[in-house]
């Protein structure tokens, strides 16, 4: 990876952390109208977790790797979609953006961008745990 490739995705990943915590600053302004199924979270946890294990195979082996990344980043965002309203949304939607326009470029991208894009998924993945410590574990205090 070129120095200029590391500074570049340096330079969006801290532009999407503080995009993200204030987000999460939002949330928490917030967070007594959040009700939300803590399965529900460990499930989507789990799916994320393993995509980065998916993510972390195929920049270290076999391309097909980068599929399951996919499958399991698809089923990460079912997940999503189908448990929360506006509220989880404002915060857990852009994340599900996020992960949805990975997943297009882990469908696209050349071999000589995996890092970059594992650089990429790795953080969204630290992102979601993140969130899930909030709206799940922190909320239901």
């Amino acid at each position: 990876m070129t120095k200029r490739a590391q500074l570049g995705m340096a330079m969006f990943l801290l532009a999407e952390a503080v995009f993200f915590f204030l987000l999460i600053l939002a949330f928490v302004y917030f967070r007594w109208t959040a009700h939300l199924s803590r399965n529900a979270g460990l499930i989507d946890t789990a799916l994320l977790l393993a995509s980065s294990f998916a993510m972390w195979r195929a920049s270290a082996g076999p391309r097909w790797w980068l599929w399951i990344t996919i499958i399991l980043g698809i089923a990460f965002l079912i997940g999503q979609a189908k448990l929360y309203g506006t509220t989880f949304f404002t915060l857990a939607g852009i994340h599900g953006l996020h992960i949805f326009a990975g997943l297009i470029a882990l469908a696209v991208v050349p071999s000589s961008a995996i890092r970059p894009m594992a650089f990429y998924w790795y953080f969204f993945t630290a992102v979601w745990l993140a969130i899930f410590f909030v709206i799940y574990i922190w909320s239901a205090v």
